[in-house]
């Protein structure tokens, strides 16, 4: 009986590290934006070093994001104003005059 429980055990682990390996491996041989190098040692990693390897693929494993099809909102410059038309010309960031 405990024999029959270490095997079930050791199978379960078996599948899950395999199921790791095989979403690992798939994630590299899709991933369109790494060089053929790239995927041959990511995919030696993934191997070689099973739960290791996949755990970092999974880490690194760059997504790509469908465009968002927006323009990106302007960049707050804080509250004090250096161009011209603010009435700002030839002040430092201190008050100071330049004159």
């Amino acid at each position: 009986m405990h024999m029959a429980i270490d095997i079930a055990i050791a199978a379960l682990l078996l599948v899950v590290v395999l199921a790791m390996s095989i979403k690992a491996t798939l994630f590299v041989l899709r991933d369109d934006l790494s060089e053929p190098v790239q995927r041959i040692a990511q995919l030696g990693l993934v191997w070689l070093l099973p739960i290791l390897g996949a755990i970092i693929v999974f880490a690194v494993h760059r997504r790509t994001e469908p465009p968002s099809r927006k323009y990106r909102e302007e960049t707050d410059h804080g509250d004090y104003d250096l161009s011209p038309r603010a009435g700002n010309k030839g002040r430092s960031f201190d008050g100071a005059d330049d004159d």
